[in-house]
């Protein structure tokens, strides 16, 4: 009983201290954070139900001398059951689209198998990742450490992310790759031949 009055008291101060620092953010009840004073939003953002925006302080962890920080822009619409496990840096820009269940991180466990257990090696953490403006993330979708995602682009439902997807590109798969490309001049989406898919 008294664990869980302490956990309540957390999380509600947690909440507290958010909203505080986050006054232009609609967010639902059952949001939780952990070190809600590295999380920075912008005006008009939505985080929908059962969220979880996590940092870990690898500063006290001495893996490397930088505190975490999310930042999430202006007019930002986070569907439902986003989680966001931050180290380091995860930034998201203005105008972006995030559907349901999507997952995303900037570190990721050592993989020296010599441990005893994969939770014993030291965090392997990314320079971060980066959602530009206007981007659409789809449901069901994984962004990996250190991963950029361009412009205005799109990832497909499903979908993981293991590397950078340039600006004004449609990406799918796992690993997702680029299968359309936008083409300003000419105003419509262009289907990327397998050989160019290095775009």
């Amino acid at each position: 009983m008294i664990g869980q009055i302490k956990k309540y008291v957390k999380k509600r101060k947690n909440i507290v201290l958010f909203k505080r620092n986050n006054p232009n953010v609609f967010y639902c009840n059952d949001l939780i954070l952990r070190l809600p004073q590295y999380i920075k939003c912008g005006k008009n953002v939505v985080i929908g139900e059962n969220s979880r925006l996590l940092c870990w302080d690898s500063y006290q962890m001495n893996i490397f001398d930088k505190k975490p920080e999310i930042i999430i822009g202006n007019n930002v619409h986070i569907t439902r059951n986003l989680t966001l496990q931050c180290a380091r840096r995860i930034w998201i820009g203005n105008d972006v689209l995030l559907a349901s269940d999507i997952f995303i991180t900037d570190y990721n466990h050592g993989m020296n198998p010599l441990k005893k257990n994969y939770l014993d090696n030291e965090l392997s953490v990314s320079d971060g990742v980066i959602i530009k403006d206007g981007v659409w993330i789809g449901n069901d979708v994984l962004i990996m450490p250190g991963v950029t995602v361009g412009e205005k682009s799109i990832i497909g439902a499903g979908s993981t992310v293991t590397k950078n997807i340039p600006p004004y590109c449609i990406a799918v798969g796992n690993p997702a790759r680029v299968i359309e490309k936008y083409d300003i001049s000419l105003e419509k989406w262009i289907n990327i031949k397998v050989g160019d898919r290095n775009v």
